[in-house]
């Protein structure tokens, strides 16, 4: 029987489950449709230009999208429109100049880009129109920001799962069944389209949301002081993220950035009900933790942590049974991708099998330590990447990063048990 605490974090990340999984299947079959259709080296073109606008947008948003939710978190409970509005406007305003800012150097450095860093000229027009993305993205997570505070969680979600892709899936479909040509820079478009379509959506949903016209304050100076500390959280989860592919394409090749994202998008299957308990699980540490009840976490927290390894350890044992007819999906030469798959999941369990220990520290009090060990991880596996894949390309990325994210989890672990007394693996040492 789950205790009342383990019960209420499963009840609240049933709805955001059910987003997250339409999401990825979503993202599934487009990804396959993309390797079918564009082949390994087109599949590798945008996977690599999606992962550095991934980058961009988090440096763009300066940390500001943690801040906004916890102030307009408040602002909300307590009714003040006002701060509510002024401090939505001012999210815009900071973002959308940073933002701006970014895409103008990197759309003049995207040839430069394309010829000296990743010896692929075929890049330079996806990267432009990736990039040229990020603004509305930038604008949509602002809003986003809003919708959590109105604690509307899935449909916050479906701004950053599911929405987009679905776009680029549909025009995919049209585009195919009326025979029209398929090829890197319409996909490129097609994103971009995508990222218009939800942001014109969470512009609209939020005026549902919020119609009070009460008087804007500029806030944008107190955010920008503020958001610093998120930056550097956000900055190093992200980075984190996406580096390793971005590795690949500088110092290996396109095509074997695409075996390495679709393997990473497929082992990465196996974490998503800790990435949706984790949003359930945040209100409810930080409330018994400030009440004292560290049995009561110690005890909600190994339960959750059980049940993500039992259902993470399936889908491992079906990539080690069938991983090279999975990944032949994508088309036959990305079963070379096998061993990829297999290093990633492994290092995704390691993940897994730690419980919360990185959320268990930021919820605490204790973010600056998750911080610095989430630095020191990324420094490792920036270091491990450049010194592996030059000589075994994508499969050192794995390698890399499995090993990276092991360090990290293991020393999370160690450190939450050490301050906060809570010990997130499945059992006691």
């Amino acid at each position: 029987m789950l205790d009342e605490h383990t019960l209420e974090v499963v009840k609240k990340s049933a709805p955001s489950i059910l987003v997250k999984v339409l999401g990825m299947l979503i993202a599934l079959l487009v990804s396959i449709a993309l390797g079918r259709l564009l082949g390994a080296e087109g599949l590798g073109i945008i996977n690599l230009t999606t992962k550095i606008s991934s980058i961009l947008i988090i440096l763009a948003l300066l940390g500001t999208p943690q801040l906004l939710i916890k102030e307009l978190a408040i602002a909300v409970n307590d009714k003040n429109w006002q701060e509510v509005k002024s401090l939505i406007k001012s999210g815009l305003i900071v973002n959308s100049i940073s933002a701006l800012l970014l895409i103008a150097l990197i759309v003049i450095l995207a040839p430069w880009i394309s010829k000296y860093i990743f010896d692929n000229k075929d890049i330079t027009i996806p990267l432009v129109v990736a990039t040229c993305a990020v603004l509305f993205q930038v604008i949509s997570r602002v809003y986003a920001s809003g919708i959590i505070a109105y604690k509307k969680i899935w449909q916050s979600n479906l701004v950053n799962e599911g929405l987009s892709i679905a776009v680029v899936g549909v025009l995919l479909g049209v585009w195919y069944v009326f025979g029209f040509t398929i090829d890197v820079i319409r996909v490129a478009v097609f994103y971009f389209v995508g990222r218009v379509v939800v942001t014109t959506y969470v512009v609209i949903y939020w005026r549902t949301l919020f119609k009070n016209k009460a008087e804007f304050h500029n806030k944008s100076r107190a955010l920008i002081k503020k958001s610093f500390p998120f930056l550097m959280v956000s900055a190093t989860a992200i980075i984190a993220a996406n580096i390793d592919s971005v590795m690949v394409g500088w110092l290996s090749s396109v095509k074997e950035v695409a075996y390495y994202t679709v393997a990473s998008r497929i082992a990465l299957l196996t974490i998503f009900f800790l990435q949706v308990t984790n949003a359930a699980l945040s209100p409810k540490l930080a409330t018994l933790y400030k009440a004292g009840k560290i049995k009561e976490m110690n005890k909600m927290v190994q339960r959750v942590t059980s049940g993500l390894i039992c259902v993470a350890i399936l889908p491992v044992i079906v990539f080690a049974l069938f991983g090279e007819s999975i990944l032949g999906l994508w088309g036959a030469e990305f079963s070379s991708g096998y061993w990829l798959l297999i290093v990633l999941s492994l290092g995704q369990l390691v993940n897994i099998g730690t419980g919360s220990a990185g959320l268990l520290l930021v919820m605490t009090g204790f973010e600056k330590i998750q911080a610095n060990i989430s630095f020191i991880a990324i420094g490792i596996n920036l270091l491990i990447n450049f010194i592996l894949i030059g000589q075994f390309g994508a499969l050192g990325a794995a390698i890399a990063t499995a090993i990276a994210l092991s360090f990290e989890n293991i020393s999370k672990v160690i450190y939450a048990k050490k301050k906060t007394g809570v010990m997130t693996l499945p059992f006691n040492f």
